[in-house]
């Protein structure tokens, strides 16, 4: 008689297989994503995969949010990422519940932010809209980090609806005197004053008089950034 407890020895032992197929898995698709060799050759390999091999390969890895970060947070890895973007929607709806997740490391990450820059370029226009609400709920953090402000300027020009567009402005140009005194966030500030938006332009000019008061240097910088115009 078999024995179907859960705490057998031939009931462990199948599971420990199975763990170890999948760890072996694993390890065999984070070398395929995150090897330098071959990035040109990855868009026709995947081109030769049928819907359910491409939702495998997202699914396993998507399957956990610390081991899809190590992918993206790779060169190479985060490329390949890319490409896997808007070739079917279930592909998609696997990676955008990923990046979702761990919204905030992807858009302030150095290779894992051009995943999140792809992901609202591509994806369908539902997703699209709550990728926008993450990032104006998010916007005044990442615009303080060294590659978040990059990925920010990014997404403002990139954004494809005017209303979530002129929204991102007004969030940038009514925190202008906030972001101006960081060193990174004065970088969108700049960013969005060389868009020529001219309701934007105000908002900006209207919220940095307040800084002058406190600092000659950052009074200087901005008059010579408003004169430019």
């Amino acid at each position: 008689m078999s024995d179907n407890s859960p705490f057998s020895m031939s009931t462990m032992f199948n599971a420990l297989q199975q763990i170890h197929l999948s760890n072996t898995r694993l390890k065999r698709l984070f070398n395929l994503m995150t090897s330098c060799e071959g990035v040109g050759q990855f868009k026709d390999l995947i081109s030769t995969f049928d819907q359910s091999q491409l939702q495998m390969m997202a699914s396993l890895l998507t399957s956990d949010s610390e081991y899809f970060m190590e992918v993206v947070r790779n060169k190479y890895g985060s490329r390949r990422v890319q490409k896997l973007l808007g070739v079917s929607v279930d592909v998609d709806a696997l990676f955008y519940d990923a990046i979702l997740q761990r919204f905030f490391d992807i858009m302030t990450d150095k290779y894992a932010s051009y995943v999140a820059i792809r992901a609202v370029v591509v994806f369908d226009q539902v997703k699209k809209h709550v990728m926008y609400k993450h990032v104006l709920h998010y916007a005044l953090d990442i615009a303080r980090y060294q590659y978040g402000c990059v990925t920010l300027n990014e997404v403002i020009i990139d954004a494809d609806d005017p209303l979530y567009r002129n929204r991102l402005l007004d969030v940038v140009a009514r925190n202008a005197l906030f972001l101006s005194n960081d060193l990174w966030g004065n970088f969108v500030v700049q960013h969005v004053l060389k868009l020529y938006d001219l309701r934007c332009t105000y908002r900006v000019a209207v919220s940095l008089p307040r800084s002058w008061r406190s600092s000659w240097r950052l009074r200087c910088r901005w008059v010579w950034w408003l004169w430019s115009f």
